[in-house]
């Protein structure tokens, strides 16, 4: 059915369409008009202000891991697109799909040099799946239909759709109703790849799975514990793969590779002689940069997406197929098969076993005259339900909560380590609160991390967000400190700072705030901020020399490597 309509209306019916029901933005001139179009859809779309272009585009970003669906960012042209590509960059290393919708300079000034003018499109296409722009109106239809497609099929991921400011309110008659929104159908399971896999793994005496964020992303995370339980073979996985296979099943080794893997899993991917990598891929994270010691010789990749397989990967066979229905195939052909466990997985790492235990131990039985950050981010796992999504920023404090908070269930860890960029993890935790306001949502961020996004508070009070944000403040860029320390001999410069107290800046914002920098105030300031509604931040005064969970030993190897 036709109907009248201009550009900014036309736009706004599209995302309806898709199925948008937020779109996150900051309000400029070159897109008040599409501003001005949600107003009439306010009660289908909600339009969340942020305070800076980071923040919001990171929300799209988390939002669009969460649902499945693109998330949205409306942004100003030049300037606030720019301020994006951050993010931008995080959504396209994680394979997230999202839409950057951004204004542009009116037609008739195009290749001026003037103010706000960029040119979008060649920027970010190393960082999108597709650049769009909208010549006029008519064409809305059409360019969002492209965009959602390229987008959501293979591997997802962004796009950005520039419109020009005098597009918006130029009218139109279109069909909007008629407008197809459809991603390419994945590749089909070769009839042989599944026997394949399976003969692969009978073959071998130490098989493993590497799941990741494809198991996740694909929710096929049941199938993944169907399969592993029915030949009993023992599953790492990467940090977008984490929750794919329950952390406290006993099968699951935990995460791998550098950035919070462990040192079982670790130890698994180093002795394993069979290798079926499910959504994932062997990369320069799980590899500590290729410097871990490799043996496998059979190594079967299953992905969406045929560049999976690295340069520096060792041999493997790809095969490009939606995860989800490799896995339906293979549960079919495991059938009735119930393997008994693995004696030879136990002899192997047992003594890998215990080491870890014993370095978990110590990071939470530490004694000082500051909390302990261990036994804090432990003691607070136990507070919440098991379903909560937990967010980490980049920096030395996701190593304990990938230690100390264990992920059960798929998607509920988010995390931007791929492309190691700091400032997602508070905006990934509001987006989170959005999309599961019933759920408990909690970030853990560094001190420095936090510094870049804090600006956001001031949403997550406007927006009734309910998040729990943990800052372990060290006063520094730890990573780097203590790269400083070890490698440069203590030649320190640019890595320690001064923090406001952000106890007292939370609650200027008006959200709770509790300062923790005594050991025995844990329980009762954990306690208290865990009853309290709203946003709540907990800055937590930690020892800077404390070292947290990780496998010392694969790092140096990794910083030693050339």
């Amino acid at each position: 059915m036709l109907e009248q309509m201009s550009g900014a209306q036309l736009l706004a019916k599209a995302l309806v369409r898709m199925g948008a029901t937020r779109i996150y933005g900051i309000i400029g001139t070159s897109n008040a008009a599409f501003v001005d179009a949600l107003y009439d859809l306010r009660n289908r779309i909600d339009y969340v202000s942020c305070r800076h272009e980071q923040v919001a585009a990171s929300m799209a970003d988390a939002e669009g891991r969460l649902t499945g669906r693109p998330g949205v960012v409306l942004v100003h042209s030049g300037p606030g697109a720019l301020n994006t590509m951050i993010s931008v960059g995080n959504a396209y290393k994680d394979c997230s799909p999202m839409m950057i919708i951004t204004g542009a300079v009116k037609r008739r000034l195009v290749k001026c040099d003037g103010m706000l003018e960029v040119d979008h499109r060649r920027l970010f296409a190393p960082l999108c799946k597709g650049t769009f722009r909208v010549e006029a109106a008519s064409r809305v239809p059409e360019v969002f239909s492209a965009a959602y497609r390229a987008a959501m099929s293979g591997a997802r991921g962004p796009i950005l759709i520039e419109v020009p400011e005098d597009v918006w309110t130029e009218m139109t008659e279109v069909d909007v109703e008629g407008m197809e929104l459809v991603a390419d159908a994945p590749p089909l399971v070769g009839e042989a790849d599944a026997k394949d896999t399976l003969r692969m793994i009978d073959s071998a005496r130490l098989p493993l799975i590497l799941s990741g964020g494809g198991v996740a992303y694909s929710r096929s995370s049941a199938k993944l514990v169907k399969f592993a339980e029915a030949l009993s073979i023992p599953v790492i996985t990467t940090g977008n793969g984490r929750g794919t296979m329950p952390e406290t099943h006993p099968l699951c080794l935990g995460r791998v590779g550098f950035g919070g893997g462990n040192l079982v899993a670790d130890k698994a991917l180093e002795k394993c002689d069979v290798l079926l990598c499910l959504g994932a891929c062997i990369s320069d994270m799980t590899t500590y940069e290729y410097t871990s010691p490799f043996v496998a010789q059979n190594v079967m990749v299953v992905n969406i997406s045929p560049g999976s397989i690295q340069s520096q990967s060792p041999k493997s066979r790809l095969v490009v197929c939606d995860v989800a229905d490799f896995l339906n195939r293979l549960v079919e052909e495991a059938g009735n098969r119930r393997e008994p466990a693995r004696a030879s997985w136990d002899e192997e790492l047992v003594k890998a076993r215990e080491l870890w235990g014993l370095i978990l131990w110590s990071c939470v039985n530490r004694e000082g005259r500051l909390p302990c950050p261990g036994h804090v981010v432990k003691e607070l796992a136990g507070r919440l339900p098991d379903d909560t999504i937990v967010s980490v920023g980049a920096g030395m404090h996701l190593l304990y909560p990938m230690a100390f908070m264990p992920c059960n269930h798929p998607l509920t860890f988010l995390s931007a380590v791929n492309f190691a960029s700091m400032g997602f993890g508070l905006a990934a935790a509001m987006a989170a609160s959005m999309v599961y306001p019933e759920r408990a949502v909690l970030a853990v961020l560094g001190d420095g991390d936090f510094m870049m996004t804090m600006q956001d508070l001031e949403t997550a009070v406007r927006e009734g967000m309910n998040i729990k944000v943990l800052i372990l403040n060290d006063f520094r860029y730890r990573v780097l400190n203590f790269r400083q320390r070890i490698q440069f001999g203590g030649r320190i410069l640019g890595t320690e700072h001064g923090n406001p107290d952000f106890a007292e800046l939370a609650r200027c914002f008006g959200a709770s705030g509790f300062r923790l920098d005594s050991p025995g105030k844990v329980d009762e300031v954990l306690d208290a901020a865990v009853s309290r509604k709203g946003p709540v931040l907990i800055d937590v005064i930690i020892d800077p020399d404390d070292v947290p969970p990780m496998n010392a030993e694969a790092i140096l190897r990794m910083s030693a490597g050339t």
